[in-house]
C-alpha cells in the first residue's frame, strides 16, 4: 500500500467523503457523524476546541477517516490540552476493510494520530471502540492497538436493549404501572426531519436549561444537537402536558444503522412526579421496533467502586433506573487511554487520588 494523510480541510468534497466513510466502514456509527462531529465541537468551544480531522488514503482511494478533536482542559490546577469529544472519548477511527493489510493500515492510522495529537499539543488520547453492529473480532483490534501503541484498556459495560417485538414485554414491572397511570395526561410524539423546526430546537434549549438549573454549554450546541434529528441521525421523542400545554420532557435518541443509542434528555422538573422519564422511554422503544431497530444502547452501568471510578450516588440511580429496561442485558464497550505527557499523566493521577481520599473519608451507609 502507498498510504499518505490529508487533513479534512485540504479535501473539496470532504463531507460527501466524509458520509461515504462512516455510511461504508463497519466501525461507523453515530459517534463518527459529520453532524455528531459538528456538536462536540461547537459545545467545546468555549475550551479552544479544534479539528485536526484526517483521511487516510491508499493512492486516490480513502480507506481511514479519522475524527480527531482537542480542547482544553483542566485537572485540578493543571491547564492541559487532550484529544477527546466533549465529555466523552474520541469514536474509533474509521477503516475500510482491506483484508490481510488491515493491520498494516491500523498501525499506520494510530501512528499518525498520536502525532497529530501530540503536535496540537496534547497530552492524553481518550477514545471508543463501540461500531453500531459489532463484527466479532473488536477484540482482537483492539487490544492490537492498546499493546502496539501503549495504550490502557479503561473500557466499561453498558446497558442494552435488543429490540424484538417483544422488547416491553420484559420491563420492569412497576414501570408499566407507571406508564399506564401517567399516559392518559401526556401526548407524546417522536419528532424527526424537517418537523424539528426553530420552535422545537428552542423548546429543547429552554427545557435543558430548566432541568438543569442554568446553561452550561453553548446556544449552539443545542441547535446542533437537533441537527441530528434533521438528518434522520436521530429523532426526538417529547411529552406534552394535555391539560396545561407544556412541554413535559424531550428526549433524544441517535438511531443509525438501524442501532439506537440513548442521546441526551431533559424532564421539566414540575412535572417528575408523573414519571415522564419513564413515558419517553416506552414510547421511544415502541418507535425503535417500529422501525426495524436491532438494539438501543442506553449508557453506562455503574460498577464496584474501584480504583478509577466511583460511581456516585445519582449514577447509581441512573443506572438502575436503565436497568429496568436492560433487565441485566449488557456490551462490552472498548475504551483505550494513552498519555503523552507527563504533567497530564501526574495531574489526572492527583485527580484519582483526590476522587479516592473522598471516598475513603466519607462515611458510608452499613
Amino acid at each position: 500500500m502507498n498510504l499518505r494523510c490529508i487533513a479534512i480541510e485540504e479535501l473539496p468534497d470532504k463531507e460527501t467523503l466524509w458520509d461515504e466513510a462512516v455510511s461504508s466502514s463497519k466501525d461507523g456509527w453515530f459517534w463518527h457523524t459529520r453532524a455528531n462531529f459538528a456538536f462536540n465541537l461547537c459545545a467545546a468551544e468555549k475550551m479552544e476546541a479544534r479539528d485536526h480531522s484526517f483521511f487516510v488514503f491508499d493512492g486516490e482511494k480513502p480507506l481511514a477517516l479519522v475524527p480527531l478533536l482537542t480542547h482544553k482542559t483542566k485537572l485540578g490546577d493543571y491547564d492541559g490540552i487532550e484529544a477527546s469529544y466533549y465529555g466523552g472519548p474520541l469514536p474509533w477511527p474509521c477503516f475500510i476493510d482491506t483484508g490481510a493489510l488491515q493491520k498494516e493500515l491500523e498501525d499506520f492510522t494510530f501512528k499518525e494520530l498520536e502525532r497529530r495529537a501530540a503536535d496540537a499539543g496534547a497530552g492524553r488520547i481518550h477514545l471508543i471502540m463501540s461500531p453500531a453492529i459489532p463484527a466479532g473480532n473488536e477484540y482482537e483490534r483492539f487490544s492490537n492497538i492498546v499493546f502496539s501503541h501503549a495504550f490502557l484498556d479503561s473500557g466499561y459495560y453498558s446497558h442494552f436493549m435488543p429490540v424484538t417485538p417483544a422488547a416491553l414485554d420484559g420491563v420492569r414491572e412497576r414501570y408499566r404501572r407507571y406508564v399506564k397511570k401517567y399516559s392518559p395526561l401526556y401526548e407524546v410524539s417522536v419528532l424527526d426531519g424537517p418537523a424539528v423546526d426553530t420552535e422545537i430546537e428552542d423548546a429543547y434549549f429552554r427545557l435543558h436549561v430548566k432541568d438543569a438549573g442554568g446553561q452550561f454549554r453553548s446556544r449552539g450546541s443545542y441547535a446542533r444537537q437537533m441537527d441530528l434529528a434533521r438528518r434522520r441521525e436521530a429523532f426526538v421523542m417529547s411529552a406534552k402536558h394535555k391539560e396545561s400545554g407544556v412541554l413535559a420532557g424531550m428526549l433524544l435518541v441517535s438511531f443509525y444503522k438501524k442501532a439506537a443509542y440513548d442521546n441526551s434528555v431533559a424532564v421539566d422538573p414540575d412535572h417528575h412526579q408523573n414519571y415522564v422519564s419513564h413515558l419517553l422511554k416506552w414510547n421511544a422503544i415502541s418507535e425503535l421496533v417500529k422501525r426495524g431497530a436491532v438494539s438501543y444502547e442506553l449508557g453506562i452501568k455503574a460498577e464496584l467502586p474501584d480504583l478509577m471510578r466511583i460511581p456516585s450516588r445519582k449514577n447509581l440511580g441512573i443506572s438502575n433506573f436503565k436497568d429496568g429496561w436492560a433487565r441485566g442485558s449488557v456490551k462490552r464497550v472498548f475504551v483505550a487511554d494513552k498519555f503523552l505527557s507527563q504533567a497530564h499523566l501526574a495531574a489526572f493521577m492527583k485527580t484519582t487520588q483526590d476522587c479516592l481520599e473522598g471516598w475513603f473519608g466519607e462515611k458510608h451507609p452499613s
